[in-house]
């Protein structure tokens, strides 16, 4: 695990969107930390919101195996809609299996999801990192950004077949209303160690 800068992350991530067939070029490499940010929170104000939410974020490149995609979740949103409504209990793994027994296209009139694209992950894996967002102490990970393949590396999985893939981790401050296990938590990780990825603390 390598400490990157945010700007690091927000260019690269504007990159990615960037690659989309149906996105117009625009320039990148000359965008500041604040202007990568405005540009990111316009294209994306769901996904990249907690890069402002839970300010200051510290960022690593790390690699993700084949166990931390176990209890890595989907974009956090309201219930029941897109992502969630295709997870029975919100993780990347429920999702791959609900579209490993389904069918694609009713799956994808149900939930909004396009399943289509993920299968086609599945056999050719685009280019670029996830983008995983947690918080200091037992917080999930969850998939800011790249979860059609996220989905399609658990499906992958399901049939014995995995490769690592490269991923940019946010680690962002505890909300001042975080609950008191959270806390409790967070603090004897710190006393005892625990989870290298999910904390920032370390690496795999």
């Amino acid at each position: 695990m390598r400490r990157v800068s945010q700007v690091e992350v927000l260019r690269e991530w504007l990159r990615v969107e960037r690659s989309h067939p149906e996105v117009d070029w625009f320039p990148i490499e000359s965008l500041s930390e604040r202007e990568a940010l405005d540009r990111l929170l316009d294209r994306k104000p769901g996904a990249a919101a907690f890069v402002w939410r839970d300010a200051p974020v510290r960022w690593y490149e790390t690699t993700l195996r084949r166990a931390d995609f176990e209890g890595l979740r989907l974009v956090e949103g309201p219930p029941g809609l897109r992502w969630r409504a295709l997870s029975p209990d919100g993780t990347v793994c429920a999702a791959a299996d609900r579209i490993a027994r389904g069918d694609p296209d009713e799956l994808a009139a149900e939930t909004d999801v396009d399943v289509r694209t993920v299968l086609e992950f599945v056999e050719e894996m685009p280019e670029g990192p996830l983008v995983v967002s947690t918080r200091e102490g037992c917080v999930p990970r969850y998939v800011a950004d790249g979860n059609h393949r996220a989905v399609a590396l658990a499906l992958r999985m399901r049939s014995g077949e995995f490769s690592p893939q490269r991923a940019y981790l946010g680690v962002g401050r505890n909300r001042v209303a975080k609950p008191l296990l959270e806390r409790v938590c967070g603090a004897v990780r710190g006393v005892f160690g625990g989870d290298s990825l999910r904390d920032g603390r370390g690496g795999r």
